[in-house]
């Protein structure tokens, strides 16, 4: 487990105990693998399906429970590490990792997104697993970063998130002092000119299908880290 000496106090807020109070409110989808991987997670896989065989290594930043991750680790034959911010999920997840299908392959430590313990370029694909939203405004940027750093080119970037018509905050409902920030952060990417966009799907947090309300949209986007090119004039 890496040692994190720089916090900003939202980041130091989840790694001190909202994290495991997050897993407290979500016991029942940890017990219950089948809750856990849900139709966005099944919709990705399919995604990557054509790409399977250049997909050897995954990376998702808030892993959660692990479940989730370990579905896709199955489906496309690929060994899976998780960064989650709870440390009681990652000893759930070593507990009950043998029962899971796709568990044997997939592994957690604690840890945030904008300190990363791997090297550059490790992953074929890497995820933000419904983070990004809860990510302190200073931290953003270095976590974008790290999320590229060790991306490979030619890999695949999948974003979890709200997808608000336009970007605000608001309080977190969980816990005073936290805010929670609605953005397209695919655009982000998008904007570098170093990605490019593959798929996007829109649907209801509570539901499958689309939702009116921007505090209730999120989406699932698939985004193609495209390889450096040099042009001649």
């Amino acid at each position: 487990v890496p040692i994190i000496k720089i916090m900003t106090n939202q980041s130091k807020v989840f790694l001190d105990g909202e994290a495991d109070a997050w897993v407290d409110r979500n016991n029942e989808n940890i017990l219950n693998n089948q809750s856990s991987v849900n139709h966005s997670r099944k919709i990705l896989t399919q995604w990557c399906s054509s790409r399977k065989e250049n997909i050897s290594k995954i990376l998702e930043i808030g892993a959660g429970n692990g479940i989730p991750l370990a579905y896709l680790a199955d489906q496309l034959d690929a060994d899976a590490y998780g960064i989650e911010p709870s440390s009681k999920a990652v000893k759930l997840w070593e507990e009950q990792k043998q029962f899971i299908q796709g568990g044997e392959k997939t592994n957690l430590q604690v840890g945030i997104a904008s300190k990363l313990p791997f090297s550059n370029g490790k992953f074929d694909m890497v995820i933000f697993g419904f983070c990004l939203y809860l990510i302190d405004r200073k931290d953003l940027f270095q976590s974008i970063s790290e999320a590229d750093r060790v991306l490979k080119d030619g890999g695949l970037l999948a974003i979890i998130d709200f997808d608000p018509s336009k970007p605000y905050q608001n309080l977190y409902s969980h816990k005073q002092g936290i805010k929670s920030y609605k953005n397209n952060y695919s655009d982000i990417f998008l904007s570098s000119g170093h990605y490019a966009l593959m798929y996007k799907h829109s649907y209801s947090h509570e539901g499958s299908t689309f939702h009116e309300t921007d505090d209730e949209r999120v989406s699932l986007s698939l985004l193609f880290k495209q390889e450096e090119k040099v042009y001649s004039n």
